[in-house]
């Protein structure tokens, strides 16, 4: 799956700079001239890099302020393109990894977008979801366990199926029963989605060092590359 980008700018120069070095590095680009169009772009499709023109577009910091508050983008990487007003300082406080000048210098900002592959590609494997075969149980009202089936896992979190619709947003404590493991793994967590058919997306919050080190090593031991590149489980073992 290709990488994905959006470029908040009005300036056409930034335009035919970023384009071409994110056409060399096979990263499709998406373009918004205007601020709000971009913060419902944002809450509504996941990106891998976000760049901001902070100092010629009105409101554009507000965007990065807002990224690392959002759920689905609270990860993306972030450029903040500056012209004299925003200092190096103001754009990392409001959120940015990188810092490009303008007028923007084409060999500054292929290298930089060279640095930002490396972080997204590590993000990507820390959140890659993989299908498995696995069980567990969440506490409910009152500590009442409820059972569940996992669909998908990753470092982060795990997409579960249950008999009921989970509270969206609510904390959540669970147990975790992957296969070929000697025990369970207690985990805290956040439910991030659900559905009335009790399908729900639960991000990891809390795990102790063990716990975190067991599920580290269970998944690296059953990833098994394809000729595509993708990954899969495999739950069997």
């Amino acid at each position: 799956m290709a990488l994905q980008a959006l470029l908040l700018s009005k300036d056409p120069e930034v335009h035919r700079t970023i384009r071409r070095v994110l056409d060399a590095a096979n990263i499709d680009l998406d373009l918004s001239n205007n601020t709000d169009q971009a913060r419902h772009i944002l809450s509504r499709q996941k990106y891998d890099a976000l760049l901001v023109d902070c100092d010629d577009m009105p409101n554009a910091p507000v965007v990065l302020r807002e990224l690392r508050q959002g759920k689905s983008n609270k990860s993306c990487i972030a450029f903040a393109l500056v012209n004299g007003k925003t200092t190096i300082q103001q754009a990392f406080e409001m959120g940015a990894n990188f810092v490009l000048d303008k007028p923007l210098s084409l060999d500054r900002a292929t290298r930089s977008v060279r640095a930002a592959q490396g972080l997204i590609m590590r993000e990507r494997r820390r959140y890659h979801r993989h299908l498995v075969r696995a069980t567990g149980a969440i506490l409910v009202d009152h500590g009442a366990e409820l059972p569940f089936n996992v669909t998908n896992i990753s470092q982060g979190g795990i997409s579960i199926e249950c008999s009921r619709q989970l509270d969206a947003t609510g904390a959540a404590r669970i147990r975790l029963e992957l296969p070929g493991t000697k025990r369970a793994l207690d985990v805290k967590g956040e439910v991030v989605w659900s559905t009335p058919e009790g399908r729900a997306g639960i991000r990891f919050q809390i795990l102790s060092v063990e716990a975190r080190r067991e599920l580290d090593a269970w998944l690296e031991k059953r990833a098994l590359p394809m000729d595509s590149g993708a990954m899969f489980i495999n739950a069997t073992v």
